[in-house]
């Protein structure tokens, strides 16, 4: 008798188990939101985390990259300059830019892959960015994705008019900041947001730029107001992603265009400063895949994000 009461629970029990197996799996990506922090420094990720304090509190949920003493570097695979960069996170490949003034980019770019691949509408592959020439690496064909850079109004693109929180950031900035070429990351950030709500793209670039910017002015108080805005912006991120509950779904990479001189050079950065090649990232809901492996010690770069994105989206 108890041998049948015993066989009795532990065949209602299996089922349970085999759902909360089931359950602990990670959830198929179907989206995935890369954000780019302009010419932050690792220093200023791993080393001094007083300005990045809540990312690191979901430290657990995801993975760093570049940390020091640790099994991994992350650095620019082209010159640590922000167009090239761009550019070969963009391509994969190092590309024959030596500059911001190189123009649009010559290849077949991730969002264009990932457009023509899961045959999708112009409004699910999409680039928010505050500085003004982050479009010239994102399409190679001008007009194939959804891309606002710089200080110029956003459109709704299905209606190709602003919508009322389109219309009504468009203002403040505009208020705010009328004569720079350049959106400052506050309107750069609230607008994504608000395309993430409405349209839940597969692929959204989030590209900010005010660290670098107030680092090339020296100005220190600046440039770290601008890391714990960074801070405020990516927990705002996943917060929404959850109550949107699509955080299990999308995956999460941050990272950096380059980083800094060292010392005093540190409002440069560029081929004569070779430390600011040293970078960092960041992934929830997925791992970046390194350019080379040696052992346990796996060495990533800006070649990394291309192939990550595009295996997480099965193209």
């Amino acid at each position: 008798m108890l041998r049948s009461v015993s066989c009795f629970l532990l065949a209602a029990l299996l089922p349970v188990a085999h759902a909360a197996t089931e359950s602990s799996q990670p959830e198929p990506i179907k989206r995935v939101i890369y954000v780019t922090l302009d010419g932050v420094r690792w220093q200023d990720v791993f080393i001094d985390r007083v300005y990045f304090s809540k990312l690191w509190k979901r430290a657990d949920k995801g993975k760093f990259y570049g940390a020091p003493d640790s099994h991994s570097t992350m650095e620019v695979a082209s010159i640590p300059i922000s167009l090239p960069s761009y550019q070969s996170q963009m391509a994969g490949a190092v590309q024959p830019c030596d500059g911001n003034g190189c123009g649009r980019i010559q290849v077949e770019t991730l969002g264009e892959n990932i457009l023509h691949k899961l045959a999708l509408s112009k409004k699910d592959v999409a680039v928010f960015s505050s500085w003004s020439q982050v479009y010239l690496s994102f399409e190679h064909i001008a007009g194939a994705t959804y891309t606002n850079s710089g200080n110029v109004p956003v459109l709704d693109p299905e209606t190709q008019k602003s919508d009322n929180v389109m219309a009504d950031l468009n203002e403040k900035q505009k208020s705010d900041h009328p004569a720079g070429a350049d959106r400052f990351d506050k309107y750069t950030f609230a607008q994504s947001l608000h395309y993430l709500e409405k349209f839940q793209p597969r692929f959204m670039w989030i590209s900010l730029g005010d660290a670098d910017t107030q680092a090339h002015h020296n100005n220190l108080a600046g440039y770290h107001t601008a890391l714990m805005a960074y801070d405020d912006y990516l927990d705002t991120l996943f917060t929404t992603l959850a109550r949107l509950h699509i955080d299990k779904e999308t995956l999460v990479i941050l990272t950096t265009d380059h980083g800094r001189g060292n010392g005093i050079d540190w409002t440069s950065h560029g081929p004569s400063y070779p430390e600011s090649k040293q970078t960092w990232g960041f992934a929830m809901n997925g791992e970046l895949k390194p350019v080379a492996q040696d052992g346990d010690f796996a060495r990533y770069s800006t070649l990394s994000i291309r192939p990550t994105i595009e295996a997480a989206l099965g193209v």
